[in-house]
């Protein structure tokens, strides 16, 4: 009778909030590809560019204590560099459809990792918790 049932464990089944940051971010960065797509003068990708880079960090900043999984962290700042990468190098190589799909792969790449690492993520936490109660000094 010594043994406590543990309470179960404090993470949610799903991390909606990782999820629809990541869905925005790729939103936003698809949005930029495409607002570009008509824009002819070099000084336009560098001023859009800025901003949009300025927007989604300022985003990240602001969400960073209340993502919990590090692959979404991870993958927002990879589309902050992305945007940043792209719209400097916009004139360079102009290609929206390709820059669509390549964001569409990103996204994809995130998703299949979010769906893998959060059991993992859980699973570690549900270990943490039952190995740290057994331990005393």
């Amino acid at each position: 009778m010594d043994q406590v049932e543990k309470p179960p464990s404090s993470m949610p089944p799903l991390k909606r909030r990782d999820l629809l940051v990541g869905i925005g971010f790729s939103a936003v960065n698809a949005g930029v590809h495409l607002i570009w797509n008509p824009i002819v003068d070099y000084w336009q990708y560098v001023v859009t560019t800025v901003v949009f880079v300025s927007a989604l960090t300022f985003w990240l900043i602001k969400e960073w204590r209340r993502l919990d999984l590090f692959i979404t962290k991870f993958y927002c700042a990879a589309v902050i560099l992305d945007v940043l990468a792209e719209g400097l190098l916009q004139p360079f190589h102009h290609c929206t459809f390709d820059n669509l799909m390549c964001t569409g792969r990103m996204f994809l790449v995130f998703f299949a990792a979010w769906l893998l690492v959060y059991p993992l993520e859980r699973w570690f936490a549900m270990r943490k918790t039952a190995g740290g109660t057994g331990q005393g000094v």
